[in-house]
């Protein structure tokens, strides 16, 4: 299965009825976006196919990817993730408007674990269960990626638990902003950042330098 494929089935997956119907009830549900038509498909991964990062979130924002159609497109998060690759080199603009806005990545790929929005930014256990098999073959099918960096902590678990099925020594990682861990022969290099939520910004948990040193590690793996 090649890439393409992968996104085409994920785009047309269903197995997930609490998450499709979710996903579509939140079009008109936010004032803010009352008349916009919201993408509300399974959202596939976004890229360099030839990258050496791969960022992983939890799952999309109901009014980010869910309405926009692309991962961290569209809210708060995108706004500092993106603007983060921008001044690494990894993005040819700062923000992240919508599907189609001119955004390219250079040597970066990102994806989510769950696929679909889910209510209260929380996918059950059965719901990860069904997803993670589209992890697994995005991993298997960018062959380039050194270093896996996962952002939040529900993400960092459950990266770790695909990269574990996959057969990787993930003994003794605990997720940790600017945490790296080398799961072993044959799998990238595991790392870990507090997620670019609005509540972590307005706590100032994360920061924009925060984000930065971040980046300056990982470069570190890609010399």
């Amino acid at each position: 299965m090649g890439l393409e494929t992968l996104n085409d089935t994920i785009l047309k997956c269903n197995k997930c009825p609490r998450l499709r119907e979710w996903c579509f009830q939140q079009e008109g549900s936010k004032k803010k976006f009352e008349n916009e038509t919201y993408w509300k498909l399974p959202l596939p991964g976004f890229g360099d196919r030839d990258a050496r990062v791969l960022i992983t979130g939890l799952a999309p924002a109901a009014h980010g990817g869910n309405r926009t159609g692309r991962v961290f497109t569209g809210d708060t998060s995108g706004e500092y993730l993106f603007s983060a690759l921008y001044r690494h080199g990894f993005s040819n603009r700062k923000d992240s408007l919508y599907r189609n806005d001119g955004l390219t990545l250079t040597d970066v790929y990102i994806t989510n674990v769950v696929k679909c929005a889910p209510p209260k930014n929380r996918p059950d256990a059965s719901e990860f269960h069904t997803c993670s098999p589209f992890l697994i073959e995005e991993m298997r099918q960018l062959k380039q990626v050194k270093v896996i960096l996962a952002l939040g902590g529900q993400a960092f678990d459950k990266t770790r638990r695909v990269l574990k099925d996959m057969g990787a020594d993930v003994g003794g990682s605990a997720f940790g902003h600017g945490v790296t861990y080398n799961l072993g022969p044959g799998f990238p290099i595991l790392a870990g950042s507090y997620h670019p939520s609005l509540y972590n910004i307005n706590t100032r948990r994360v920061t924009p330098a925060m984000l930065d040193d971040v980046f300056e590690s990982i470069k570190k793996y890609l010399c």
